[in-house]
């Protein structure tokens, strides 16, 4: 496996700005200019209309340092932070943001006050084990209905696996969480080998099953099993 670009790190934390907020004297636009001035944001709210957090209050690109931000968005109960670079970094930024506005503002938080995380991450790699070809009855299918388009077509039409995902019983939970996928990646010829994935987990986790994906996969192809 070769990786080939980290798309989307992105970090969500549970928690309520109304906690940040309790028993201060914050005017919330000064928060909101103070925070898209301190992190340069090319984009924030700049009108009543964009400030209401059951929509989200977005600040688009902004960075700390070297440091490039996506995107942050304050929700009432949940803070999303964006990176291209790993969650990690998203983690760490969102908890330096908070951090700044306990000196900036007197903001009610300390590094527990955030009970819970969750994850989206989307990368690119290149592979050459048949990641998406699982079994001889995938590949039977594959090859008869590429035997019919190409004499429905008049032309030769090669068909194989796209997509591959995982999730959980939607009917379990009150919030869903995001599927594991992996599919070829869009505009690259199947030949290329390139793919694209996502999780609901941290960039490294991610990425280290991504890769013992890949060598399950090997070692079920050199024992015959696919």
């Amino acid at each position: 496996m070769r990786r080939s670009a980290i798309i989307l790190a992105r970090v969500l934390g549970y928690i309520e700005i109304f906690d940040l907020l309790s028993g201060k004297q914050v005017f919330f636009p000064d928060l909101v200019r103070e925070i898209a001035e301190r992190y340069q944001f090319q984009k924030f709210p700049k009108d009543i209309q964009e400030l209401d957090l059951a929509k989200g209050v977005e600040f688009l690109m902004g960075r700390s340092g070297h440091r490039a931000i996506s995107k942050f968005v304050i929700w009432d109960s949940l803070m999303v932070l964006e990176t291209s670079s790993n969650t990690s970094d998203s983690k760490a930024l969102l908890e330096e943001i908070l951090c700044w506005g306990v000196d900036k503002f007197g903001l009610n938080y300390e590094p527990r006050s955030i009970k819970r995380h969750a994850y989206i991450s989307d990368v690119t790699f290149y592979s050459d084990a048949p990641l998406l070809t699982l079994n001889l009855a995938v590949r039977n299918l594959s090859a008869s209905t590429s035997q019919a388009l190409s004499e429905i077509w008049q032309e030769p039409v090669q068909y194989d696996s796209v997509s591959l995902k995982i999730g959980h019983d939607p009917t379990t939970r009150r919030n869903g969480i995001a599927p594991f996928s992996i599919e070829r990646r869009a505009e690259a010829r199947f030949s290329e080998n390139k793919y694209f994935s996502e999780a609901p987990l941290p960039t490294d986790m991610h990425l280290q099953l991504l890769e013992q994906f890949e060598r399950d996969i090997l070692r079920s192809a050199k024992a015959g099993q696919i």
